[in-house]
């Protein structure tokens, strides 16, 4: 065999396999990218911020949504529920920013009876413009705000076809392949917490003393070097003041809580990243301008008085128990 007719077979070879690959992936569709136009409660997936949307349309007569981070995904929807008296889902979603969160209040807003919506703020939020590929490769959710989260033409397709055989996706097939469980829809992030348990004053966490300082050196780490350092974009800013004013005109109650992080990450913060510390205060400064009637602005940003950085409060630098969670939304829902 001469060498040009191996390269045309290693060439021939190499396409089948990538068309193959391609063909395995469309079919499956574990992320829900390509076969995905309409939100369906039945689908199964991977993709975490489509099962938040699944949550929604499984449950119409929601009154209350609860919109945050991995960091809201200690808050129960139950309590939340008895405290209020109004149908609540959690659809917080580890990695939301601005356009997640705002992508799934459009859906819930389409699909149930929002009269009240409790805004988790992170700072992260409103850092970039660009949302999460589970949202902008998604067809039923990134119409939603498709000028703001997508490529248009020709760039926007060379992704969706580099997508169709990258091995990110072709792993994430064969997982969906072998775990064949039907998506379990509940109310939402923190379902299958024991509220008695979260409400008593003797629940201890799930962390050590020693694990949760080793837990916020890690995070903190993480989140000076990295996912704190960016400047916030201010047009994000103005998205999501405007967002807020509509949701007033509409007559739905905000609540936008602002998030706290653990003593000592907090002191850190202070003391070594007084510049990122900083633009923490100018974005509380301009949340706390949001307020109005019907938009109600918490700053837990400090913490709250019976903090002391112990695992009943914390699981690590950032993310708060079901404990320390009651205690802020006690406060704010009154």
């Amino acid at each position: 065999m001469t060498s040009k007719n191996s390269v045309v077979l290693f060439g021939l070879f190499s396409f089948s396999l990538l068309m193959l690959v391609g063909a395995i992936n469309y079919s499956v569709d574990p992320q829900c990218y390509y076969r995905c136009e309409t939100i369906e409660s039945s689908k199964k997936t991977l993709n975490t911020y489509y099962q938040a949307a699944q949550r929604v349309t499984a449950f119409p007569e929601t009154e209350l949504i609860i919109l945050g981070s991995s960091r809201g995904e200690t808050t129960s929807p139950l309590w939340v529920e008895k405290e209020t008296g109004l149908k609540t889902l959690n659809l917080s979603v580890s990695g939301a920013e601005l356009i997640t969160k705002l992508t799934l209040l459009k859906i819930a807003e389409e699909n149930a009876k929002v009269k009240k919506v409790i805004w988790l703020a992170d700072y992260f939020d409103l850092i970039g413009e660009s949302a999460d590929s589970k949202i902008k490769n998604t067809p039923a959710l990134r119409k939603y705000f498709l000028s703001k989260t997508t490529e248009e033409g020709t760039v926007q397709k060379l992704k969706y076809l580099q997508s169709l055989v990258d091995h990110n996706t072709l792993e994430a097939s064969l997982h969906f392949i072998s775990n064949k469980e039907v998506t379990k829809i509940t109310k939402g992030a923190g379902s299958e917490l024991d509220i008695s348990d979260c409400e008593s004053e003797n629940f201890v966490g799930k962390e050590t003393p020693e694990s949760l300082l080793k837990e916020v050196d890690l995070l903190y780490q993480n989140y000076s070097q990295g996912v704190l350092k960016p400047s916030q974009n201010p047009n994000s800013l103005k998205i999501f003041y405007d967002e807020m004013k509509r949701l007033k005109l509409l007559g739905v109650d905000v609540i936008i809580l602002i998030t706290p992080y653990h003593p000592e990450f907090l002191v850190r913060l202070k003391n070594e990243h007084p510049d990122i510390f900083e633009k923490h205060q100018t974005w509380i400064r301009a949340l706390k301008s949001f307020e109005a009637d019907g938009i109600k602005v918490v700053d837990s940003f400090p913490g709250i008085d019976e903090d002391d950085g112990s695992p009943k409060y914390w699981n690590d630098g950032v993310h708060f128990t079901c404990h320390y969670s009651i205690k802020m939304l006690s406060e704010s829902l009154k």
